[in-house]
C-alpha cells in the first residue's frame, strides 16, 4: 500500500505510513521498501556529508554521496537514492525494529532531503496562535515539543514537531504528532501512542493546514529558580549565532548546503525577531506560566 503526504512544502509518496498530512499531488519525494539486508557498520563509498558517531566511536550514522547518496544508521537500515534523495528506497537490517522507520522518516530522512534541497531547516516546534506562528528553537531536551504540547492543549494548532521548513518568514505545515519524553506524560490528554524510540506521540486537537507567517523565534531555557516568563530580544549576531547552535542534522559536512543555511538564518534574523525566553521548569507549569509566555508575545502576532 502507497501512502500520500503534503508536509514541509512537500508531496511525499512512501510505502511506509508516516505521522504526516495526508496529500494529493505529483510526488517530489518518494520512498519504497526494498528487501531487507544486512547493514553494515563501515561507510557507504563516496564523499561524505554528514556523520555523528557514539561515544565508543561507532558510527551511529553517516551520509553519503557517490554514485548514490546513502544515508546509514549501521545495524538498522540504509536509504538509498539518487543525489538529492528525491526517489529513495528504504533496506532494513533482519531483524531490526521495523517501528523506527516512521521516526526516522519524518525527521531525519527528510531534514536531509529538505537540506540537500537548500532549504531552510530549524530544529524547532512551532504552533499558531492568531494568525501567524510561534517556533521554539533549540537543541534535544530543550524543552520545544514540551511546550508546543502545552500551548496546544491550550487551544494553539500544532504547525510541526523538531524540525521546520521556513521560507521567506513562512513556516511549513509538517509533522502532525507532539514526541513527549517521559517527564512531559502528563501533557498528554489526546489520542496517544508508544513510538518505537520511547517516546509517547500525541496528536493535537487542531492541526494547522497551510503555510503561515513566523512571527518570533523563541530559544527556551527553562529554569527552576524562577516563577515567572521572561523574555530577552537577541540582536541579530547574536540571534544568528544561537540558532547556528542547533542544527536539525548534527554533523553535517556539506559545504553548499551548509552556506545556503548559513545565509537562510542571516535573512531570518533580519526578518524575524529572535528571543531566549527564561521558563519556569515544567511540566507541570504553575497557573498562568503558558498565558503570561502567549501574553509576552501577543503583540508581536498582532504586528504579524
Amino acid at each position: 500500500m502507497t501512502f500520500t503526504y503534503h508536509a514541509y512544502g512537500l508531496r511525499i509518496t512512501s510505502d511506509v505510513p508516516l505521522p504526516l498530512p495526508p496529500g494529493t499531488g505529483t510526488p517530489d519525494l518518494v520512498l519504497r521498501r526494498g528487501p531487507d539486508r544486512e547493514i553494515p557498520h563501515e561507510r557507504p563509498p563516496g564523499e561524505r556529508l554528514a556523520e555523528v558517531a557514539r561515544p565508543d566511536h561507532t558510527i551511529f550514522y553517516t551520509l553519503a554521496r557517490g554514485s548514490s547518496t546513502v544515508l546509514r544508521y549501521p545495524g538498522l537500515c540504509d536509504f538509498t537514492g539518487d543525489p538529492k534523495l528525491e526517489r529513495v528506497t528504504v533496506h532494513l537490517h533482519p531483524g531490526a525494529d521495523e517501528g523506527l522507520l516512521p521516526v526516522l522518516i519524518s525527521g531525519a530522512v527528510l531534514a536531509v532531503h529538505l537540506m540537500l534541497h537548500h532549504a531552510l531547516v530549524l530544529h524547532a516546534s512551532a504552533v499558531r496562535t492568531g494568525g501567524s506562528a510561534i517556533a521554539f528553537v533549540g537543541s534535544s531536551g530543550m524543552g520545544k515539543s514540551t511546550l508546543a504540547a502545552a500551548l496546544c492543549g491550550l487551544g494553539c494548532g500544532l504547525v510541526s514537531d523538531d524540525l521546520l521548513r521556513v521560507d521567506d518568514g513562512m513556516v511549513h505545515p509538517g509533522g502532525t504528532e507532539n514526541r513527549l519524553r517521559e517527564n512531559a506524560r502528563e501533557l498528554a490528554t489526546g489520542e496517544t501512542y508508544e513510538t518505537a524510540d520511547g517516546r509517547l506521540a500525541l496528536r493535537p486537537r487542531e492541526l494547522v493546514d497551510a503555510p503561515l507567517p513566523l512571527s518570533a523565534c523563541v530559544v527556551p531555557r527553562p529554569s527552576r529558580d524562577v516563577t515567572e516568563v521572561t523574555l530577552r530580544r537577541l540582536g541579530a549576531a547574536e540571534a544568528l549565532l544561537r540558532l547556528s547552535r542547533y542544527p536539525r542534522v548534527l554533523g553535517w559536512q556539506d559545504a553548499a548546503s551548509m552556506a545556503a543555511t548559513f545565509q537562510g538564518l542571516g535573512d531570518l534574523v533580519e526578518r524575524v525577531p529572535v528571543f531566549e525566553a527564561t521558563i519556569p521548569w515544567g511540566p507541570p507549569f504553575d497557573d498562568g506560566v503558558l498565558e503570561g509566555l502567549l501574553t509576552a508575545l501577543q503583540p508581536l502576532d498582532q504586528r504579524a
